[in-house]
């Protein structure tokens, strides 16, 4: 079954846990020939589906969520069928399951569906990427904490909030003897409040990493443009300014495959 990377904050807002899902699971699917899934919890259209697509989705009621949710419902949903619904970001590499403008009335019947099509999603993916809810109230972000083979914790530079998780105030049960590295997001490495002084002062024991704060990667995502951002800039020479962005991006998802026991693929077909 594929591997469940559930991204997560215990804070909202904050902690820029899109923005890093999306590195991570584009610069995973370039750097390595693992057939990736994209999605978030949310189940209707968010963020996420807007740092790939300019405008109003072609063909949208005939893919995503809300195509699935049918199959679903008529227990016709099969794993192999799966990409057919999806937006391909890299070509056999990443593919993207978009939300639905669907106002979902019954929640729990949202959340069983959710359930099930990451259920069949992980009989076709080697990696599911999941963009979830912040905090722990969402019933289904708790069922993935606890499920996920492995967790990102998301974190701002910010004192307050990494004191609170690393003194338990914020550290979800789910947790609980589960795999879990840290990010630091949009990190200033020129901070007092460095990952070092992190791990010495809450003697961190999990793998925690720094997300350098990149101008061109805000820029793309503004404009919509992540999938060719990635792909210009994969290759990016040390002396230019996205390359330490890129490196830290690199640097998390060789931790990510360690901790889930993937081998490194050698493969030049993009």
């Amino acid at each position: 079954m594929g591997k469940k990377i559930i991204m997560w904050s215990p804070v909202h807002g904050q902690s820029a846990t899109t923005s890093n899902t999306v590195a991570l699971a584009s610069m995973f699917a370039l750097d390595e020939h693992y057939h990736s899934l994209l999605t978030h919890t949310q189940l209707t259209f968010s963020t996420l589906e807007h740092l790939y697509t300019k405008g109003e989705r072609a063909g949208f009621d005939d893919g995503g969520m809300e195509a699935l949710e049918r199959l679903v419902k008529s227990k016709l949903l099969k794993a192999e069928a799966i990409p057919d619904y999806t937006d391909t970001i890299y070509k056999n590499r990443l593919d993207l399951l978009v939300g639905s403008k669907k106002e979902w009335e019954n929640q729990g019947e949202a959340e069983n569906i959710l359930r099930s099509i990451l259920h069949v999603a992980s009989h076709h993916y080697d990696t599911l990427w999941i963009d979830a809810h912040s905090g722990t109230f969402n019933s289904t972000t708790r069922a993935l904490l606890k499920d996920a083979d492995l967790v990102v914790v998301n974190l701002p530079q910010n004192a307050y909030v990494i004191d609170q998780f690393f003194s338990g105030g914020s550290f979800p049960a789910e947790l609980e003897g589960k795999p879990y590295i840290v990010l630091i997001s949009n990190y200033d490495d020129k901070s007092a409040y460095s990952v070092k002084n992190i791990k010495r002062s809450h003697k961190v024991k999990a793998p925690i990493y720094p997300i350098l704060y990149s101008t061109a990667f805000r820029d793309a995502s503004n404009q919509r443009g992540i999938s060719d951002f990635f792909l210009r800039s994969m290759r990016a020479k040390r002396a230019e300014p996205v390359h330490a962005f890129i490196q830290s991006v690199r640097d998390v998802n060789k931790t990510i495959m360690k901790q889930l026991k993937l081998n490194h693929t050698e493969d030049d077909d993009l």
